[in-house]
């Protein structure tokens, strides 16, 4: 059964770009264009990963609005911390913890003001179709998703939407391999739990 989710969340949720073996090499000499000041190096990377950034943020925080601020909220730090990035992982690696702590920063002070509220949660509007149907399990997919708590949702997010393998993840959260997917396991019976 974990299996046949993971094959419907990848087929629901499909990958975009940044995330591939060649994202390495393609992203490298922009970077090191960008560490010289070269801004429309820098363009170039943000324009490159500028949508799976905001997917990852609109699936952590589920607004819009938010994931958008988000967004543009990392690329402003990774300007500015460029120069501290190592380039023995890739850059959509680092970018991607920036986001998550982004993210994390968020939800903190969101959860302080207590303005998360259940519309936030979900992040996409109910379903209006037809059972069966594929756009119907996405968006109870989506829900289900927005659901977890954030520490397997991210998982979840990083695994299955944007195709990071263990030790990419466990960089990105900053958590052991083990710990991943041991997150990983709990979110697939929640998931289970939460679509039967």
């Amino acid at each position: 059964m974990c299996d046949d989710l993971a094959a419907r969340a990848s087929t629901l949720f499909p990958s975009i770009g940044g995330t591939g073996a060649g994202a390495l090499d393609a992203d490298a000499p922009l970077v090191r264009q960008s560490r010289d000041g070269d801004r429309d190096a820098f363009a170039a990377l943000v324009s490159r990963h500028q949508r799976s950034v905001f997917n990852l943020a609109f699936r952590l925080l589920g607004n819009y609005d938010d994931a958008s601020d988000a967004a543009q909220e990392t690329f402003l730090i990774a300007w500015r911390r460029l120069d501290s990035f190592r380039e023995e992982a890739r850059f959509s690696t680092w970018l991607y913890r920036i986001a998550y702590n982004v993210c994390l920063k968020r939800l903190e002070l969101r959860r302080r003001d207590g303005s998360a509220g259940e519309a936030d949660l979900a992040g996409e509007p109910a379903p209006t179709e037809s059972a069966g149907t594929q756009a119907e399990r996405r968006v109870l997919v989506a829900e289900g998703i927005a659901t977890l708590p954030l520490k397997y949702r991210a998982v979840v997010v990083l695994f299955y939407l944007r195709e990071h393998t263990y030790e990419e993840i466990a960089e990105i959260l900053d958590l052991p391999v083990g710990t991943v997917k041991t997150h990983l396991f709990r979110a697939r019976q929640l998931l289970k739990e939460a679509l039967r």
